[in-house]
Parts: C-alpha cells; sequence; structure tokens
C-alpha cells in the first residue's frame, strides 16, 4: 500500500504543477471581466506566467532527477541480488538408507548452490528451539563424525561429503520416538551470511520393510567374485589342464585306424 502511495504521489504532483499557472492566468481573465481595482498591465502579466513556468519546470525537473536517482539505486540493489545469487551456496543434509542393507543408514552433506561454503558449522535442536544435549543416541551417531563437531572450513560447488551414520538394529526401537532439527549455518566467499533447518522425525521409518536385493549391490557383489576368480588365475596357484600335443594326436589316429581294419576284417569273416 505504502509504495502505491509513493508512485501515485508524483503524479498528483506533476498535474498540480502543471494546472497552477492556468488557474492563474484564468484567475486574471475572470478579474479582468468583473472590473477588479488592480489591473495588470501585459508586461507585468507576462513576467508572472514566465515566473511560474520556471517553477514548474525547475519541480519537473528536481522530481526528474528524484525519480533517477531512486531508479539508479533501484538497479544497483538489484546488481548486487544477482551477484549475491551468483555466490551463494545451498548446504544440504541427506539421511537415506545404504543399498546394502535397509537397517543401515547414511548421511550426506552437500553443496547444491553456486558458489563456494565456508565457516559451516552445525547445531542439533528440539522442538522449541533448545540445544539437545549428547545423551541421544542418534545425536551421538552424528558426533562421532568430526565435521558435525567442529564443522567444515570449505565445501565447494557440487562437491559432498558421504559417510555411515548408524544402524537401526544398534539403536534399537528408542530411535523411532528421535525427532530433531539440524540446524546449519554457513556463509559465502563475500561473508554473507545464511542458514538452512532440516527436521528428522525417526518415527517415519517405523514399519517400512524391505524386499529384494537392489540390482546394483547383487551386480557388484558377481563382479567382485569374478574379480577374485581371475586374480586367482593370474597368481602361484596349480590349474589342472589336460594338455594334448601332436603325438596325442598321432597316437589317436593310430588307434582309429586299428579300429576301422579289425571291423573291416571281422565283416570280411561273417559273410
Amino acid at each position: 500500500m505504502k509504495s502505491s502511495n509513493k508512485s501515485v504521489l508524483p503524479v498528483f504532483i506533476l498535474v498540480a504543477i502543471i494546472l497552477t499557472p492556468l488557474i492563474f492566468i484564468l484567475g486574471i481573465a475572470v478579474g479582468n471581466e468583473i472590473k477588479m481595482n488592480t489591473v495588470l498591465s501585459a508586461d507585468s502579466l507576462t513576467s508572472w506566467i514566465s515566473a511560474i513556468a520556471t517553477v514548474a519546470i525547475s519541480v519537473l525537473t528536481f522530481i526528474l532527477a528524484k525519480e533517477t536517482w531512486f531508479l539508479r539505486l533501484a538497479q544497483i540493489a538489484q546488481m548486487n541480488e544477482i551477484r549475491k545469487e551468483n555466490i551463494q551456496p545451498n548446504i544440504g543434509i541427506q539421511i537415506s538408507s545404504s543399498r546394502h542393507a535397509l537397517n543401515l543408514m547414511n548421511v550426506k552433506v552437500s553443496n547444491k548452490g553456486r558458489g563456494i561454503a565456508k565457516n559451516i558449522v552445525f547445531r542439533f535442536i528440539d522442538r522449541n528451539g533448545k540445544k539437545l544435549d549428547r545423551n541421544n543416541a542418534v545425536i551421538d551417531s552424528f558426533f562421532q563424525l568430526n565435521i558435525f563437531r567442529n564443522g567444515i572450513s570449505t565445501l565447494g560447488i557440487e562437491q559432498e561429503f558421504n559417510s555411515f551414520l548408524f544402524s537401526f538394529l544398534e539403536i534399537g526401537n528408542d530411535i523411532f520416538d528421535t525427532y530433531l532439527i539440524l540446524e546449519v549455518k554457513f556463509s559465502d566467499v563475500a561473508d554473507n551470511q545464511y542458514k538452512n533447518e532440516y527436521i528428522f522425525d525417526f518415527s517415519e521409518y517405523k514399519g517400512i520393510r524391505d524386499i529384494g536385493t537392489d540390482p546394483l549391490y547383487q551386480m557388484a557383489k558377481d563382479l567382485e567374485k569374478m574379480q577374485k576368480f581371475f586374480t586367482g588365475l593370474s597368481g602361484n596357484k596349480r590349474i589342472n589342464v589336460n594338455h594334448f600335443d601332436n603325438e596325442d594326436r598321432m597316437k589317436e589316429r593310430f588307434e582309429f585306424e586299428e579300429q576301422i581294419e579289425r571291423l573291416r576284417v571281422e565283416r570280411e569273416e561273417n559273410t
């Protein structure tokens, strides 16, 4: 509402300045018609009109200069905002199940922004915004990683940090009652400060089941078995191989010819 009033105000001022000389001239004409005692000469009337026109031009020039200055400030602010967006980092935190097993949880810290993130610090808070103590198994799992204790100095564009976090089997059913907010504070290369918050409600994992095996993980295991097999072939292990040389071929041919000759003799005897 305030911005619309500011944009309409110069229009009213401009209209008032344009109408003021016309109203003045109209007043003089009406005064002459009703034969007022004070009569202005032609030179005096011209001087008044010139003075009023000069004042109107001065006011209009001031308004134009003011609007130009406001437009320049808006352009500077827009350029600064574009520059800030081009160097703004964006730190993301993701917790997901491992491909090896559903109960194994991994954590990923990534920078999906356009600039380098600096001085990244983490803080764990509850629903009311109070800092959580390290008497929780999930938070203890986070603090086993040095980055969540001491932070990260820099994280480049599209750079990621991945690590195993915890196992549901180790923590037990108490994990389903865990609710925490992970607050992340960081800055860009120009020391502009940013803050993100990520909510982790582990009750959402209650009742989740896993069926089958990840095909990519199964393929990786099969390739690993093949790699171990071929590595064994290139080592010092002995391999049972039936060697068949030219002498064996001649011996096999001789035995074959003897068998043919014996069959021919038996046939002749029978006839």
